[in-house]
């Protein structure tokens, strides 16, 4: 029944007008950051008061780990003496700090539209030795920076709509530098879905059990969009 989405791939080739510069290696070597290395999996830190919307983007990375290597990062609460990642906007209370030690250029991000920057960082945080930093502009350049991750690691955007099987990878690490795709070429970028009835309304009911989408489609929707860079439906 997914094949009913073949649609969808031409909707969204106008979306990959920007990639970033490749960062993720699965070759071990002496400067990169490893992320997953030795049976281990890097854990997270992340504002909770930070925009509810990054929230879920960074479940969705934890599930990403686990559909690379089987095994899913814990999500920390604080400062933890361990190498991690720190994912917010320039609303979290790490990035900030990040800001004020002068280990983020706020100028980079500040009054940019949707724009996120990846970056390794030495000695961010008092107790961490280095980290993967991944900070947005807003809430979707954030989003964006997230899933840019999770797609350079093996994980299609297309791998729930598409069935885009995920590489298992036993190391990945991430190599120093800065990394963006900048601010969106176009404004607004997504989809209209036309023709609901009978393929959408059919696939629907036969897949959520319900008539019409409800939340859990509109949650796999907007998934999708944002692991796209996109920002319209």
């Amino acid at each position: 029944m997914r094949k009913l989405y073949f649609l969808f791939i031409l909707l969204f080739v106008s979306l990959a007008l920007n990639s970033a510069e490749r960062f993720v290696t699965f070759k071990k070597n002496d400067v990169a950051l490893p992320i997953i290395d030795n049976g281990k999996v890097i854990n997270i830190l992340y504002d909770s008061s930070d925009q509810k919307g990054i929230g879920i983007a960074v479940n969705n990375l934890i599930e990403d780990f686990e559909r690379v290597c089987g095994l899913k990062p814990n999500m920390l609460s604080g400062n933890s003496g361990e190498n991690c990642i720190i994912i917010g906007s320039l609303d979290s209370k790490y990035i900030k700090q990040l800001i004020k030690s002068k280990k983020l250029d706020k100028k980079a991000l500040q009054k940019k539209n949707e724009k996120y920057i990846i970056t390794t960082v030495d000695n961010p945080l008092e107790g961490i030795d280095k980290a993967l930093v991944i900070v947005g502009s807003d809430r979707r350049g954030t989003i964006y920076g997230i899933y840019e991750l999770s797609e350079q690691m093996g994980v299609s955007p297309w791998y729930w709509w598409m069935d885009v099987p995920v590489a298992k990878q036993k190391e990945v690490y991430v190599m120093p530098g800065i990394y963006t795709d900048g601010e969106p070429a176009v404004k607004y970028r997504g989809i209209f879905l036309n023709d609901e009835a009978p393929c959408l309304t059919e696939w629907v009911k036969h897949h959520y059990g319900t008539n019409f989408g409800d939340h859990r489609f509109y949650a796999d929707v907007f998934e999708l969009i944002l692991r796209l860079k996109g920002n319209f439906l």
